[in-house]
């Protein structure tokens, strides 16, 4: 029982770096991620991978806090319109 598992281990990290490879090859075969890379920005950030590193994780880091914003407008907003639906219906 035990001979197993490494075998399926193995077979299963097999399985997900096939995946993780098509993954990166879909990426990577984009009609626009080519146009970009091409493009004097696409090729200084792939001179340069900390930078594009940093300003990825700068980018999703922002994100985070603009979507907390919007879900805050968005239930202020529902609160609101069901409180004046309460307050119409009395």
């Amino acid at each position: 029982m035990a001979k197993e598992e490494p075998q399926s281990i193995s077979r299963d990290l097999q399985e997900l770096q096939k995946k993780l490879s098509l993954l990166i090859d879909s990426f990577q075969n984009n009609s626009k991620v080519v146009a970009f890379m091409k493009s004097p920005v696409g090729q200084y950030l792939d001179s340069h991978p900390f930078l594009a590193f940093t300003l990825l994780v700068f980018i999703v880091m922002s994100a985070v806090p603009v979507g907390f914003f919007l879900l805050i407008v968005v239930l202020t907003t529902l609160a609101a319109l069901l409180g004046v639906i309460i307050l119409e219906g009395n």
